[in-house]
């Protein structure tokens, strides 16, 4: 366990350094405040430093609090939480002015001092989304540029995995970003802040403005890890700790979604007939979990009267299946301006989210105010249906419209997008109620405790492009599962790509989360679609590991912009390796055992689970794949008693 300190110069300009087991980790910090003036903390005329034990839900060990001042009205502290048992510290900055204080940015740490990391090797800081909009990608960065990260980010040497995790635990007020700038093998400017607003976190305006007598930066979190990969998933549960997940006790989600190959195209008698195929053909031969399929209706439900929901829930139901449905509730489409809010007496005007006077669209909808009755008026009277016919699972869409930065709120006391988006999710969820899966698919990263899983990237069909487009975000974005209970990698299409293609798209969504089919099942789907997926949803040893339904991670950080070639998980006694070609040519790839975390002086026995082939390998392995296509590889160690 690594130990943490910090220490601050005893002269009016006091950065502060943080030290891990002796070492400098980050030199002269300092944080800054805009209030519209800059502040540092190296501004005060006079300053105490207090230290105190203290215990919470991340551990015990010692808090410190710097309290600097010009005269009792105007304050600023800055405290640290040092834990006993961790790999990292916590640290917030709060202003306090009795004439009241207003800012929309918040920065506990910044420096312009040298980062050093190995001159071998390569070094890569993480660039990770605000939302999975727009087919973004995350992107590690090699050093000698500036990045930009939303939430949070990580800075590593690849060669050997060591690296720095920093980003936010709180995401109840801002909207956090991390600036650096590098060079070759040194972070020569690092800060992070509260207070983030561009055109990738889809506003036109800047970061809502918060006021009053004492106002607060996120808490950050700031992590020395051995394993770049370890510090994500820290970092993840140190969230989860602030706001634990969104409970869910049966198991990760089989399932269907109309958005595949029917999207606007659903009916009555094809929803029914996809229904019938499912409970036929797939959930007999292992495309199931805990006995339960869940089949999706996607945006078109609409098309269905009430009494044909009714009767569309209760035939899955006589199916051993639960049925979905599907809900914009901060944005709205294709309506007059005029046109009156369905189960309200609001006009659509009313509603909206203006910048600059303007509505905001975003993807072609219209951004509703999550606060204004008129939007959970709507948000009641749609979720009443929802009950009323029985859905037991909700896909939340294009959410990220209800946490963009507005002139204003109807809630006086809401003025950040992410204060909007908290209270929108909160009523969203307490409308639904708690024994609905809730799914959220365009959405911002955090907050995460609203739903129970999130799409790791966005729409995603069978192309092999698509597919390496996913692993993308499963690359760098894995450790979500850990404040989500589940990803979501999208629905798997089968019908028209080729077969290498169908295997390395159902891997996709095996080894990330959510095992949701894609295609026409119904009378008029095509025989070519309904043979595939027979062939590649109902493979027993890879629905065995859906089942799991925890994600793989990356074995290499050095894709860039692209995913990862191959994923790595342990499961009790077995190990799982997956590789894939994303290439047009066969591709060759080598594995080194202590690298991808097995015993370089132990054998083991591989069995591929596509084509069930069988053989052992000792400290190294070299596969040949076929152009767009994957395997999956079972691991166990011989010799094992």
């Amino acid at each position: 366990m690594q130990h943490f300190s910090s220490a601050a110069r005893r002269t009016f300009q006091p950065p502060f350094t943080i030290f891990c087991d002796g070492k400098i980790l980050i030199p002269r910090a300092y944080a800054v405040v805009k209030l519209p003036e800059t502040v540092t903390s190296m501004d005060y005329q006079s300053r105490k430093v207090s230290r105190t034990n203290f215990s919470d839900g991340f551990g015990s060990g010692v808090k410190i609090t710097v309290e600097s001042s010009n005269g009792d009205t105007d304050k600023m502290i800055q405290t640290f939480w040092l834990y006993q048992k961790a790999d990292y510290i916590l640290a917030d900055v709060k202003i306090l002015r009795k004439s009241g204080a207003k800012s929309n940015f918040m920065s506990p740490l910044t420096t312009e001092s040298a980062v050093f990391f190995p001159p071998y090797g390569d070094n890569r800081a993480l660039a990770v989304p605000f939302d999975n909009d727009k087919w973004i990608r995350y992107n590690a960065i090699p050093f000698g540029t500036n990045v930009t990260s939303h939430e949070v980010s990580a800075f590593y040497n690849n060669a050997n995995r060591q690296g720095l995790v920093i980003g936010s635990v709180e995401h109840d007020v801002w909207k956090t970003g991390i600036k650096l700038t590098t060079a070759s093998n040194v972070i020569t400017g690092l800060q992070i802040f509260g207070g983030l607003a561009s055109d990738e976190t889809r506003d036109v305006l800047p970061h809502g403005i918060i006021s009053g007598e004492a106002i607060k930066s996120p808490k950050i979190f700031i992590g020395n890890f051995s394993d770049w990969r370890n510090g994500l998933e820290t970092f993840a549960r140190a969230n989860a700790i602030v706001t634990p997940a969104r409970a869910w006790t049966n198991g990760v989600p089989f399932g269907w979604n109309s958005w595949g190959k029917l999207q606007h195209k659903i009916s009555f008698d094809k929803a029914i007939q996809v229904s019938d195929y499912i409970a036929k053909e797939l959930q007999p031969n292992h495309f199931e979990n805990h006995g339960v399929v869940y089949v999706g209706l996607d945006s078109g439900w609409t098309r269905l009267n009430a009494a044909q929901l009714k009767a569309f829930v209760d035939h899955c139901h006589t199916n051993g299946q639960e049925a979905g449905v599907y809900f914009t509730p901060f944005a709205a489409w294709r309506q007059s301006d005029d046109a009156v809010v369905e189960g309200t007496d609001y006009k659509f005007r009313d509603l909206y989210l203006y910048a600059n006077g303007q509505k905001q669209l975003l993807d072609g909808g219209v951004a509703l105010d999550p606060t204004h009755p008129g939007t959970r008026q709507r948000i009641e009277h749609i979720a009443a249906q929802f009950k009323q016919a029985g859905f037991k699972y909700v896909k939340l869409d294009f959410l990220t419209h209800g946490a963009l930065e507005a002139d204003s709120h109807f809630d006086p006391q809401v003025t950040t997008g992410i204060q909007a988006y908290n209270s929108g999710m909160e009523f969203v969820r307490q409308t639904l109620g708690e024994d609905v899966y809730l799914n959220e698919a365009i959405s911002p990263l955090f907050p995460a405790q609203y739903a129970n899983s999130r799409r790791i990237a966005c729409d995603a069909f069978g192309d092999i492009d698509k597919i390496e487009y996913t692993l993308n975000a499963l690359t760098y974005g894995w450790w979500l599962a850990q404040v989500y209970d589940y990803n979501d990698p999208d629905h798997v299409v089968l019908d028209g790509y080729s077969e290498g293609e169908n295997r390395a798209r159902v891997t996709s969504a095996v080894i990330s989360g959510l095992f949701l089919s894609g295609d026409d099942f119904s009378a008029a789907g095509s025989a070519a679609g309904k043979a595939r997926a027979k062939l590649f949803l109902t493979n027993k040893d890879i629905n065995e590991l859906a089942i799991i339904g925890r994600p793989f991670h990356p074995v290499e950080g050095d894709s860039g912009s692209s995913a990862a070639n191959y994923f790595v998980r342990s499961n009790r006694d077995d190990f799982f390796l997956v590789a894939f070609n994303y290439s047009n040519a066969t591709n060759h790839l080598t594995f080194d055992f202590k690298r991808i975390g097995l015993s370089a002086s132990e054998s083991y026995k591989f069995k591929e689970l596509w084509g069930g082939e069988i053989f052992n390998a000792t400290n190294g392995l070299t596969i040949s794949l076929k152009p767009a296509d994957a395997a999956v590889y079972k691991i166990t160690r011989l010799n094992v008693e």
